[in-house]
């Protein structure tokens, strides 16, 4: 088995992760293919780190479908899984063929265009996207699949892989990430977890937090984040502090468990993603049963209609966000969780036969 990450930000690397520990289990031999500056990342002391000594490692200068189905070769790969795919598909329909050793597998993570010009430009590159997609979902000796939310429900043209939903915290972890984050239980913590990207709105929702009665309000900012914005950040941080909100910044990658101890901890996780795509976070806290104030994206409004009681979603808005932030605080209903698993995800990645 050849897994290959072209990229290791965000969770990427936790994809691979599954796959890799599903792969031994059925007795494969496994490599794990990543750029040459991946082993020294945090996401791989995070995700990937455990692994030493069980897969072997293989750098890769330039990521390509040459180079791809070289090194599927050298290794004599029965099948060869691409976690972000996106990119490989357009070589895959361009030459309209898969050369390497055994099978291979694509992810497609975003199956709309993230472009942020005129409609009409954004619904033809979505329609040459979908083209392309199309033309290599149906390449001989190719299987590929569109990623889709742990929430997601309804059909497909195309091989699904539901986004594989784990929590493995403790009560204990749980608790250790109140008091390690000085969380205080009195007071009302919303939460903007994972990597810190510009997606993520962080000042948007400083803004929105700071227009809100802050009485027993705090916000919580966990996760790497992304140095072109720090600064930009600090100052939302300063902004929602002087209007008198508690904000607690954590800039580091997490670890599996305390991610998933701090979308347990909040009381309410904020999603305000500029981009469309499956959230992760928001199957993660589905299933700890934390409720989601989810913004902008419309996946995320599709994702949030399976989540009746628990999630609500508004335009990418100050006053739309702060309305619904005091209509967070005052709900006391739950609604309901869905279960972990990742049988789709392997399903549709490493077919058996």
């Amino acid at each position: 088995m050849l897994l290959a990450e072209p990229r290791f930000s965000g969770h990427r690397l936790a994809y691979v992760r599954v796959l890799a520990e599903e792969a031994l289990r059925r007795d494969q031999l496994v490599h794990v293919a990543l750029p040459s500056d991946a082993v020294d990342s945090a996401e791989f002391r995070v995700h990937l780190s455990d692994l030493l000594g069980r897969v072997s490692f293989i750098e890769i200068a330039n990521f390509g479908l040459n180079a791809l189905e070289e090194t599927s070769k050298r290794v004599n790969a029965s099948r060869t899984v691409v976690t972000d795919g996106d990119g490989l598909a357009l070589e895959l329909a361009k030459r309209g063929s898969w050369r390497g050793a055994g099978r291979l597998s694509v992810l497609i993570m975003r199956e709309s265009v993230q472009h942020p010009g005129p409609r009409i430009l954004r619904w033809l590159k979505n329609g040459a996207k979908k083209a392309i997609v199309g033309r290599a979902a149906f390449l001989p000796g190719v299987d590929l699949a569109v990623l889709k939310s742990a929430t997601w429900s309804g059909k497909s043209a195309l091989r699904v892989a539901v986004d594989p939903v784990q929590l493995s915290c403790s009560s204990a972890d749980v608790e250790a990430i109140r008091m390690d984050w000085g969380l205080d239980s009195s007071k009302y913590w919303f939460a903007v977890l994972g990597a810190i990207t510009p997606r993520k709105n962080v000042p948007l929702l400083a803004d929105s937090i700071s227009r809100i009665s802050r009485m027993n309000v705090g916000l919580v900012i966990a996760g790497k984040i992304e140095p072109s914005i720090r600064q930009e950040v600090d100052a939302a941080v300063q902004e929602a502090e002087g209007a008198g909100v508690n904000v607690v910044v954590v800039d580091r990658t997490l670890s599996d468990r305390e991610l998933d101890a701090a979308v347990t901890v909040a009381d309410c996780l904020l999603l305000a993603h500029s981009n469309e795509g499956p959230s992760g976070l928001l199957g993660k806290a589905a299933c700890a049963g934390t409720r989601v104030l989810a913004a902008g994206a419309r996946s995320l409004r599709v994702d949030t209609e399976g989540l009746a009681g628990l999630a609500e979603w508004v335009e990418l808005e100050a006053d739309a966000i702060a309305d619904a932030m005091n209509h967070a605080r005052a709900s006391n209903g739950s609604g309901a969780r869905i279960a972990t698993g990742s049988d789709s995800f392997l399903k549709a990645l490493l077919p058996v036969g």
